[in-house]
């Protein structure tokens, strides 16, 4: 379950990063498919994910992924662990 929030902070990291306007993201486009992106900028999104919700996102699930939707998946998954003691 995606937690609120999540998705909509990682379309403006996302926005931000690539600098393109909101109506070029859609949860369900594949991040590798915009405009812009690069492996470089790639990593950019990752750390900004990773400082903004202190998680760590294993190599593995950042190339496993392909959409908005699934990132914020898994970013919700590791916040929600993160709670759990």
């Amino acid at each position: 379950m995606i937690q609120p929030g999540i998705e909509d902070a990682i379309k403006k990291i996302v926005q931000s990063t690539l600098n393109l306007p909101e109506s070029e993201i859609d949860s369900s486009t594949n991040l590798r498919d915009l405009p812009g992106v690069e492996s470089i900028k790639i990593l950019r999104i990752v750390a900004s994910l990773e400082k903004k919700f202190d998680v760590r996102l294993d190599d593995q699930v950042v190339f496993r992924v392909s959409t908005i939707e699934e990132l914020a998946g898994a970013v919700s998954k590791l916040v929600e662990e993160r709670r759990t003691p």
